[in-house]
């Protein structure tokens, strides 16, 4: 499951741009889905700045499936908070491939094994013809 930081600001930095929010860490898929809205640019090859309040990319990250597992602030000024939020995505586990021969091997194994167990019913006696 992949974490991404995501750093902003909950006061403003001026009238042309108040607010300004790092991304470090996101997918190239999930950096399109967020082209709506304003982009500052990089501020290196694994961080995209978005110039928007941090609750509203915030919440669009949570509609793409990443949930808040941490959050810290620190002060920068006297007046001046900047806040970290660790986000992470759950990805489902991906079904195992099993081929139609993989699934036949493993069950004649399974039957081949079956036999040779300690404890085995009529007293160790039984024979279990397999296929070749």
């Amino acid at each position: 499951m992949p974490y991404i930081l995501i750093r902003g600001n909950l006061a403003s930095y001026g009238h042309k741009h108040p607010f300004r929010v790092l991304v470090s860490g996101l997918k190239a898929a999930d950096i399109e889905q967020l082209n709506r809205f304003p982009c500052g640019g990089y501020s290196d090859e694994s961080t995209v700045v978005y110039l928007q309040h941090p609750c509203v990319i915030l919440t669009a990250l949570e509609v793409l499936g990443y949930r808040v597992v941490a959050s810290s602030s620190t002060a920068v000024k006297q007046d001046y908070n900047e806040y970290m939020w660790t986000m992470r995505k759950e990805f489902s586990d991906p079904e195992p491939y099993l081929s139609e021969t993989s699934s036949a091997v493993i069950e004649r194994d399974n039957l081949a094994n079956s036999g040779r167990e300690g404890g085995s019913f009529n007293g160790g006696n039984s024979k279990i013809d397999l296929p070749e």
